[in-house]
């Protein structure tokens, strides 16, 4: 099976087109971020990082056979599990700030999700080229 049989190349076309439309600084290089999805989805949580809540919808684009997923999580450290748990409940808690209609935060949210990403790349710099280029 080959990258484009892996993943709905449409549903990726989409969110190009939706990305091209945010307030982002960041526009995302999604060819690297889907030949790297599961190799950087299974260091960061090994690491106990979570991925960029911009990666998310990616992972809803893959139609491979997931049996042949190479993620594997290989740290059960409870401190790793402990800080993912941590990290997430500190997203929830932002996009929920961030989002309330009552607020008018739509720049800090943008500015959230592009935080999320530049400290992915600081703590993965191999991962850069996430970003294929900034506005």
């Amino acid at each position: 099976m080959s990258y484009e049989d892996d993943w709905d190349q449409k549903y990726i076309e989409n969110m190009k087109e939706i990305d091209s439309k945010t307030e982002s600084s960041i526009i995302l290089n999604y060819r690297f971020i889907t030949e790297k999805y599961f190799e950087m989805y299974e260091v960061a949580l090994n690491a106990g990082t979570i991925m960029p809540y911009r990666f998310n919808p990616l992972g809803l684009a893959y139609r491979g056979n997931e049996h042949n997923r190479p993620t594997k999580l290989n740290n059960f450290d409870p401190k790793v599990k402990e800080r993912l748990v941590k990290s997430y409940a500190k997203r929830n808690q932002l996009i929920n700030k961030y989002t309330n209609v009552e607020s008018d935060s739509k720049e800090k949210y943008t500015e959230f999700l592009d935080k999320e990403i530049y400290d992915f790349i600081e703590e993965f710099p191999q991962y850069k080229d996430v970003i294929l280029r900034e506005k």
